[in-house]
């Protein structure tokens, strides 16, 4: 049986870490993680077996995988950064004190610039110029204002709430984008559950949960316009659904080798976000795939921000599954289609499922707990290849960033090694035109 790593709590998709006495790095003694948001409880597991006492900086190292002779190559990173990170202090901004600490409200520091530019930079070296990222770029629990600094303006009001959000908007999207603009990559994001302010979005009695609610369409419109929106406001890319996910879902040849999917899986439904796509987006996606085995592409590769499947490492998450799984349409519509590879997030940690034809990545770790990681793939007509990518940070609570919510990530942050490698995966055509994997170990090794 597959034994879940389970390290937090349930209530938001990135738990908060709670402060030990000195600097430290994640490990199985570090005090469990803190929720500030009032939530309903959800569907909870307990660690189980040897890799329950195992983080993902923890694991064992695997031997690289093999280099593939004039292959396409794009690095996959959900959950980066999951966290707002950003100079408030930049560009003539009204610097604003947090009452708590007395110090001048700011989103990040040197640490965390050296971090970023250590870990981007590395993810720059494979020879790609392309990013996947499948959600939860920020925090996104914007419109609130705990601290009381006025950061982004009052949030007595939903209006004033929906201002505010804007305004926080407006500082973490490009942050976050121009990082990798630098260095001339391109990122291709799916919107995950802190792009529209964070699961749950019910509750009895709470403003802020009932603005979250109300406004979800137009934190989507937010969201597109800063990361999916080109020169002249157009949208980046052509191929896209009707409906609620028209400005957030989209269809795109990364190369000749490779069709790239990326679905919005929350859907506005019954007064509630639900973990499924619309069907409009349902029927797009339909097209795109009859389509894409009409022009025989070799790879077809989906992303979305939830697991299909529950059976997963988990670490630091509410662990938000798409609504009945593998008996979804969504799935039959993906089996029948001929998808190869889904990409998923929210997890932070990576498992790797093989079912009906399909493999299931869910990857991706927490930068701010010093466990950022990566999957570098390679592509050509008959062969995939997938790498885990691990760095090993540091942190330290001796100070936290200031968020919007709560108090924020370990003040300080380091990453002084290059990543290793913890799981490969090699992948083949068979003459019928399906998937075979043939070597795989460590995280990226299949799981029944």
């Amino acid at each position: 049986m597959l034994a879940l790593l389970v390290a937090g709590a349930l209530g938001c998709s990135t738990v908060s870490p709670s402060a030990p006495t000195a600097s430290a790095t994640p490990s199985s003694d570090h005090p469990a993680p803190t929720i500030s948001d009032a939530t309903p409880e959800g569907d909870a597991t307990t660690p189980v077996g040897p890799a329950a006492e195992r983080g993902p900086r923890d694991r064992p190292t695997v031997p690289a995988a093999p280099e593939l002779a004039g292959a396409y190559r794009f690095v996959s990173a959900p959950d980066f950064l999951n966290q707002d990170v950003a100079d408030l202090t930049a560009d003539g901004r009204k610097e604003f004190v947090d009452k708590r600490t007395g110090e001048v409200a700011n989103s990040t520091n040197a640490d965390y610039d050296a971090a970023l530019d250590h870990v981007i930079d590395e993810m720059a070296s494979h020879g790609t110029d392309d990013v996947l990222v499948a959600g939860d770029l920020v925090e996104g629990r914007w419109g609130r204002d705990d601290a009381r600094t006025g950061v982004f303006g009052p949030v007595r009001t939903q209006s004033q709430r929906l201002r505010a959000w804007r305004r926080a908007a407006d500082v973490y999207y490009p942050a976050w984008r121009e990082r990798f603009e630098d260095r001339g990559l391109t990122t291709y994001p799916a919107l995950g559950d802190h792009e529209i302010g964070d699961d749950p979005w019910r509750a009895r009695n709470n403003p802020w949960i009932d603005f979250k609610r109300r406004h979800v369409p137009e934190f989507k419109r937010i969201y597109a316009d800063h990361m999916l929106t080109g020169e002249g406001g157009r949208p980046r890319f052509d191929d896209r659904p009707s409906g609620q996910a028209g400005r957030t879902a989209y269809a795109v040849r990364l190369d000749a080798d490779v069709l790239l999917v990326t679905l919005d899986v929350f859907e506005r439904r019954g007064g509630d976000v639900h973990m499924s796509v619309d069907p409009a987006q349902l029927r797009w996606l339909e097209g795109v795939l009859w389509k894409a085995r009409k022009d025989d592409v070799p790879w077809v590769m989906v992303q979305g921000h939830v697991p299909m499947t529950p059976k997963v490492r988990v670490r630091n998450s509410s662990n938000l599954v798409y609504e009945e799984g593998a008996r979804s349409d969504l799935w039959k519509a993906m089996v029948a289609g001929g998808v190869d590879v889904y990409l998923s997030g929210e997890v932070h940690d990576q498992t790797v499922h093989q079912r009906d034809g399909i493999l299931q990545v869910s990857h991706g770790s927490l930068l701010y707990r010093g466990e950022a990681s990566y999957v570098l793939a390679q592509a050509t007509a008959d062969r995939l290849v997938l790498e885990n990518h691990q760095f090993r940070g540091e942190i330290g609570f001796e100070d936290r960033l200031w968020t919007t919510s709560r108090q924020g990530a370990p003040g300080h942050i380091s990453y002084p090694d290059a990543s290793v490698v913890t799981g490969t995966l090699v992948a083949s055509r068979t003459r019928s035109g399906g998937l075979r994997v043939g070597d795989a170990e460590g995280v990226l090794a299949p799981l029944d």
